[in-house]
């Protein structure tokens, strides 16, 4: 990736799949990118619906477009062996020395540089949707990945993306670990009789929905006071799940095809209504939440930043 570029310099290429590419697209764009989405299959939303009219956003059957990128985002299923399909049809396309970011939020960047004949220019790039309104931006390496087009990446994505990205040299990503934890101990407390779906979402929704967008986990453990965490964990860490087999309700759900509001069934039932009005109302919340975020700006520990008035 070329390090000394202006955004509306920077031609990014974009494929894959599914709900999240729309908000990807969106927000590169909207940073001034020329952003070509390649042999995509994107999902009818009313953030794909924007990308018809977006000038700087165009759609682009030619794989071979990926020679003049300057950067190639892919973002795909969370399916290995699509992963590297993708990947495989982008090392027959790319350019030398052009940085290559996909998602991944299971597998770890090893078992897909395993299958990329330059190893060294892929990296982990995950995204939360809508992409376009999230200060989230996940960026994963290891010992094979060169320095300079990540600084360049993390450099482009604080000032011109809107995000506030952090950096992992190893491992899977924090923000699946920290999910798929609070998921297992959600599941078990319904399979073994303790709660309902729609009591976990009160529990999640009225308090950490509250504090974790203003402080993160560690501030607010700073704000209520350290001790009192470190007594509660002693007393439970004993009692949580340890479980590894997948939930007796997620598979029921699966097995069942109830895969949520897309087809109007998963853990709660959705007319075709409902399901729209529900994303309608997901992504004017999003954007709110975003803004009074902003006004409570997320600085280091050692200079916290006032509140805007």
């Amino acid at each position: 990736m070329k390090n000394k570029m202006t955004p509306s310099e920077k031609q990014i290429c974009l494929v894959g799949e599914g709900k999240d590419l729309s908000g990807i697209a969106l927000c590169l764009g909207n940073s001034g990118h020329k952003v070509s989405l390649i042999g995509n299959k994107l999902t009818k939303t009313a953030l794909s619906i924007a990308l018809d009219t977006h000038p700087l956003i165009s759609q682009d059957q030619e794989w071979s477009t990926l020679k003049s990128a300057d950067l190639i985002i892919a973002n795909t299923s969370e399916n290995i062996d699509l992963k590297k399909e993708v990947l495989g049809k982008i090392a027959q396309n790319v350019s030398t020395d052009t940085l290559i970011a996909i998602n991944s939020e299971s597998y770890p960047l090893e078992d897909l540089q395993e299958v990329f004949p330059n190893p060294e220019d892929l990296i982990v790039l995950n995204w939360v949707y809508p992409a376009h309104q999230t200060f989230f931006l996940e960026v994963i390496t290891n010992s094979q990945t060169k320095t300079d087009p990540v600084v360049a990446l993390m450099k482009l994505a604080k000032e011109s993306w809107g995000k506030d990205p952090y950096l992992l040299k190893n491992g899977k990503g924090i923000r699946s670990r920290l999910l798929a934890a609070m998921a297992r101990e959600s599941f078990y407390l319904i399979d073994n009789g303790y709660a309902e779906p729609i009591d976990i979402d009160r529990a999640c929704r009225n308090d950490p929905g509250y504090y974790l967008p203003f402080a993160g986990n560690f501030r607010y453990m700073d704000l209520m006071g350290t001790f009192i965490y470190g007594v509660v964990m002693k007393d439970l860490n004993p009692e949580l799940s340890r479980e590894n087999a997948p939930s007796k309700l997620l598979a029921s759900k699966i097995s069942e095809g109830k895969s949520g509001m897309e087809n109007d069934e998963g853990f709660y039932s959705y007319s075709k209504n409902e399901a729209e009005t529900f994303e309608e109302d997901f992504l004017k919340f999003n954007k709110k939440i975003k803004t009074l975020m902003e006004r409570y700006p997320f600085e280091s520990e050692n200079n916290p930043q006032q509140a805007n008035p």
